[in-house]
């Protein structure tokens, strides 16, 4: 066990956990949209079919669906660069699902459990760096590092693309108004 608390969540931790989470599911409805049209099916039919499939494995089965589609370069390309933010952000959305948060000090932080609760037997192995473990867990306690401030960077963030985004969509036909 740690000496960190696991009573550093405040309201407003969990309202941007919950804003967060929230801008995945719409990220999400979004691709399942554009494989809808795509695929010249309905919106419903395609959740039902992606239901299952987390984040990640719908990323993927939009873009085998959008080569298969035969779709412009620059309509992929734009469509790959808009899902590059909330892609780059699942490890976050994956820590607020699955992850107990304890505080980081002293930068007033928290940060998942996780990462300091690793067992020793696993050894992250980095060429070169020199002891491995502690470059490893030093840039992971880092990179999962979180102020309130932090959280609502990426909450305003997800929201400005997915605007730009969906307004791209409307644009070249991919989701309807």
């Amino acid at each position: 066990m740690n000496d960190y608390s696991t009573d550093c969540l405040t309201e407003r931790h969990f309202l941007l956990f919950g804003t967060i989470t929230h801008w995945f599911a719409k990220y999400e409805m979004l691709m399942q949209q554009i494989m809808a049209t795509v695929a010249g099916s309905d919106y419903i039919s395609v959740k039902l079919l992606t239901l299952s499939l987390n984040f990640g494995q719908k990323h993927a089965t939009l873009f085998n669906l959008l080569r298969h589609g035969r779709l412009p370069f620059d309509q992929y390309d734009r469509i790959s660069a808009f899902l590059q933010v909330p892609y780059a952000l699942l490890p976050l959305r994956n820590d607020i699902a699955h992850s107990i948060w304890v505080a980081r000090p002293p930068s007033n932080s928290i940060q998942p459990d996780w990462i300091f609760n690793y067992p020793p037997s696993i050894l992250p192995v980095y060429e070169g760096l020199g002891e491995p473990n502690r470059h490893f867990m030093a840039h992971i306690q880092e990179e999962a590092c979180y102020t309130l401030a932090d959280l609502d960077t990426v909450a305003v963030n997800l929201a400005t693309n997915y605007s730009e985004f969906s307004e791209y969509l409307r644009k070249v036909g991919l989701i309807t108004p």
